[in-house]
């Protein structure tokens, strides 16, 4: 989810941030790092949500920094950092998933170093779904998701995985709620048609 406005050792993490940004805007590089640090295992996550490989997702995470520094001057100071850096880590993904992504074959959860996917938004936590689902279904499930065009993929794995509300899911992607609901119609209309042998 988006980063919330809590209280962290007397300051709450948007200003946190807006202090790590203005400082890394003047050349500060440890004022960046320091947003890497907190940021790139939700970015990298998402990035592997969405297109399954990890060399993938680690060169979109390192990519999404990377634009974010040279944008810094563009990111509008008192808005939450996190759904800003999600945007271009998502954006990054579509882009791989509609040029290159359907000649390459998926990895399975073992091929990721722990042997099963993070879920940024539950550090240390199973993923609901995984705790739930069989493994064949998960599976299934997984390989269902996979064959999503990607728009629709985006919409699910920020729902789904990264638990956002509609609202912020449409900041995010910069479409209206709306299309969020409708994209998330369609891909769960069309997992379900997939998944048809499971119900």
């Amino acid at each position: 989810m988006s980063s919330p406005a809590y209280i962290k050792d007397g300051e709450r993490v948007e200003d946190v941030d807006r202090d790590l940004v203005v400082r890394a805007r003047g050349g500060e590089a440890e004022a960046f790092e320091a947003i890497v640090r907190s940021y790139q295992r939700r970015v990298y996550g998402v990035a592997l949500r969405m297109t399954r490989r990890h060399e993938v997702a680690d060169d979109i995470a390192q990519e999404t920094f990377v634009r974010a520094y040279s944008h810094l001057d563009r990111f509008e100071l008192g808005r939450p950092l996190a759904p800003w850096l999600t945007r271009i880590a998502v954006n990054l993904s579509i882009n791989h998933l509609n040029g290159v992504h359907k000649r390459e074959q998926p990895f399975s959860d073992g091929d990721y170093p722990g042997g099963e996917l993070p879920n940024p938004s539950n550090e240390g936590e199973p993923d609901p779904l995984t705790r739930l689902l069989s493994n064949e279904f998960q599976r299934a499930l997984e390989g269902a998701v996979e064959r999503l065009p990607a728009e629709q993929k985006a919409v699910f794995v920020l729902k789904v995985h990264e638990e956002m509300r509609y609202e912020e899911i449409a900041s995010v992607l910069e479409i209206s709620t709306g299309t969020v609901m409708s994209r998330l119609f369609r891909a769960r209309q069309k997992l379900k048609e997939m998944l048809r042998d499971y119900h």
